[in-house]
């Protein structure tokens, strides 16, 4: 089969959807199937080398609108390809991508990533809801499959899961297990005057909510249970206010900005802090939760992470946005045999949930069912 994943960017500032394309791309060409991925890339990464890269430019970037050059590109990708599978909404390289496969008459997957999800819409609603009416809708309604990240994601993109004669796929962004068992992580000695360690990982962006983080560091502190917070992750907008408030609350010696990592130092991270920090407003399916899960690591998160399944086992420690509710988890998670036992069971939580050989499968079935070739 030739498959075609199109995003508007593959740069890590996305977040995590990259990573997840990168992840399924790699699994279905393994097994035997012909691979593009078609977006704009900025950056170089070794696992491009793995698959035909379809890079282009915009005329205006901040809506992901192609230039003509890379309208052609995608033109002749979709034309070659099998089946299409689009990832996220509103922009101009999804909506060209959309309107194309409609012209070559292409089977059309769509994995939106959230941005269906009400709170997505909420952000920009105006904006959304005239691009809906006037262009994504159309779109929308000739989409073949949908396919949802979680339950909650899907009961709440009410522009699409209403829809009659539409097939609906829900499973959860996943990892290769066995390629994280085979990395050596070098155990690395934090300060000593800090007892424990909490890390976020990710995004630097108002919706990750990092001024909660900051809000427990100083709230723990004055406690006198001294912690530090490792804030990790490329700029998104957020920096520059986030060091102003640490820099007022005088957290300097407990609050520490780092670059972005990848690959082995993160999950170095992810599995050696004691910690493992996620506050945002939304999350539909956190790849770092997903990664921490996959190592062994603690994972504490908020209420609207949508990680209250991997909770229920006892994978992850669930809080309110209550800087008083999260101090109570951290206490909880700093007593040994309560981190040890959510380490053990997020390992069993990933690998009977999260293993990308088994999600890819049921991606490839719904595939074959929208081609009308087999069945899911």
């Amino acid at each position: 089969m030739k498959i075609l994943h199109v995003v508007s960017s593959l740069d890590s500032s996305q977040g995590g959807p990259p990573n997840v394309i990168y992840s399924l791309a790699e699994a279905q060409k393994k097994i035997g199937h012909k691979v593009s991925i078609v977006g704009f890339a900025n950056e170089y990464k070794p696992i491009q080398k793995k698959f035909k890269i379809i890079k282009g430019n915009f005329i205006i970037s901040r809506f992901y609108i192609p230039n003509l050059n890379f309208i052609i590109k995608i033109n002749n990708a979709i034309k070659h390809c099998d089946i299409v599978h689009l990832h996220g909404v509103w922009n101009g390289v999804i909506s060209i991508s959309a309107l194309l496969s409609r012209f070559h008459k292409k089977k059309v997957i769509l994995t939106a990533h959230g941005s269906l999800d009400q709170f997505n819409i909420k952000n920009k609603p105006i904006f959304k809801n005239f691009y809906f009416y006037l262009i994504e809708q159309f779109n929308l309604n000739y989409i073949h499959g949908y396919h949802f990240l979680t339950l909650n994601e899907y009961k709440n993109s009410t522009l699409v899961n209403s829809k009659k004669n539409k097939k609906f796929l829900i499973q959860s962004n996943s990892i290769n297990l066995a390629e994280i068992k085979k990395i050596q992580l070098t155990k690395k000695k934090f300060q000593k005057k800090y007892t424990k360690t909490i890390t976020f990982l990710g995004r630097l962006n108002k919706i990750k909510n990092i001024n909660l983080q900051i809000d427990l560091i100083y709230k723990l502190i004055k406690k006198n249970k001294f912690f530090r917070l490792n804030i990790i992750g490329p700029d998104d907008g957020m920096l520059k206010t986030l060091k102003k408030k640490v820099s007022v609350l005088k957290l300097e010696k407990y609050v520490i900005f780092k670059k972005p990592i990848y690959g082995k130092e993160k999950y170095y991270w992810l599995k050696e802090s004691d910690i493992v920090i996620l506050t945002s407003l939304y999350e539909c399916n956190s790849v770092t939760a997903i990664e921490t899960m996959a190592v062994g690591g603690v994972l504490l998160a908020t209420k609207n992470c949508n990680l209250q399944e991997a909770a229920n086992v006892g994978a992850a420690k669930i809080s309110s946005y209550n800087v008083n509710d999260l101090i109570k988890s951290v206490n909880f998670l700093s007593i040994k045999k309560n981190s040890y036992m959510i380490r053990k069971k997020a390992l069993s939580y990933a690998k009977k949930n999260l293993d990308i050989n088994n999600s890819t499968i049921k991606i490839l079935n719904f595939y074959k069912l929208i081609n009308n070739k087999g069945r899911y």
